[in-house]
């Protein structure tokens, strides 16, 4: 219970807030009585409209800035300087942030809010980002490297207040995605200076994917071993997008590597299992199911939408393995 020092000073504010309304000069006091009026005699019509406009200022504008953009790349081209694979995956940064609206982070002011596949979707491709860029910077000697694997690390929900640190004022997620970016075109822009032999920092970037696309199939797997008994499964749409996002976000990433590593790929003849490996990776993120279902893997009547997301997923796995073991032997065979 408030002590009595603390009612002393509630009573003080509550006579500095009439007085400040007493000195309102008269033209302000009567506009504030007109308002007031007009809203008790149109309290219905006000009832009956403002529910109107939010359904259509959210049905609208949530309809406006959906864009789950899954663009097929037919060919990369190297920069001037540096890797494909970090200028692309500074491009879709900017795509996803600036040009699309980054909307896992919408509070409810904004019409995107109501959104949930898009959001989900595009953590997944900053997911596979900060993946990949982990990666590279284990391979190169860089700063900037580091810097963009710290920043893509940031959580995509941040506005402009941490849900972690009691709501303080904190950068949001598109800043720290957008200087992530900045920190991989400097990357390209200064020479590289790999931390390992040159013909390892392929292998490492494929297994890493490879990792990622095993736990796909692990997450998917889960979803549909504990929720498709059940008559809905509120978050298969959830998994599935998020899942979708990574598989795009990877098939950007290895459409870069193709460009950056072509005579290691090709040396070890491994042209068409990476042709193989694109097209199972696009199967993947194309499927565009009106509604999402976990149905029974057994089932008659409902469709199991995240069992065919994991099978184009594991096919993926299965040719990116191949190329891999192609590589391994490939430097095996150069030893000799």
């Amino acid at each position: 219970m408030p002590k009595k020092t603390q009612w002393e000073t509630i009573r003080r504010r509550i006579k500095e807030i009439l007085e400040v309304l007493r000195r309102i000069n008269p033209l302000t006091r009567e506009r504030v009585v007109l308002s007031l009026q007009f809203i008790r005699k149109s309290w219905k019509s006000i009832a009956i409209l403002l529910p109107t406009f939010l359904v259509l200022y959210y049905v609208v504008g949530s309809w406006a800035t959906h864009n789950i953009d899954k663009s097929l790349i037919d060919n990369v081209s190297r920069p001037e300087k540096g890797l494909a694979v970090a200028d692309s995956a500074a491009g879709l940064i900017t795509r996803e942030v600036d040009n699309h609206m980054w909307t896992p982070n919408l509070p409810f002011v904004f019409p995107g809010y109501v959104l949930d596949n898009m959001p989900q979707y595009q953590l997944g491709i900053i997911r596979s980002l900060k993946s990949t860029v982990q990666v590279l910077a284990r391979c190169y000697d860089s700063p900037d490297l580091n810097k963009a694997a710290e920043l893509l690390s940031y959580p995509g929900n941040i506005w402009l207040l941490s849900k972690t640190e009691n709501l303080a004022l904190a950068p949001s997620s598109g800043a720290q995605y957008r200087k992530a970016r900045k920190a991989l075109l400097r990357f390209n822009d200064k020479p590289q200076m790999p931390k390992i032999a040159q013909n390892k920092i392929l292998p490492a970037l494929l297994e890493n994917i490879a990792k990622n696309l095993g736990s796909i199939t692990i997450d998917i797997e889960k979803q549909v071993r504990e929720y498709s008994s059940d008559w809905t499964d509120g978050l298969a749409d959830n998994v599935f997008y998020y899942n979708q996002g990574r598989l795009y976000g990877f098939y950007v990433i290895l459409k870069a590597l193709a460009e950056d590593f072509q005579p290691q790929i090709l040396a070890a003849g491994q042209y068409e299992n990476w042709t193989s490996l694109n097209k199972m990776l696009e199967n993947g993120f194309m499927l565009n199911p009106l509604i999402i279902r976990n149905g029974r893997p057994d089932g008659t009547f409902a469709p199991n939408h995240l069992l065919v997301l994991g099978w184009y997923t594991a096919k993926a796995e299965l040719q990116l393995n191949k190329i891999i073991n192609a590589l391994a032997q490939q430097e095996e065979n150069n030893a000799h």
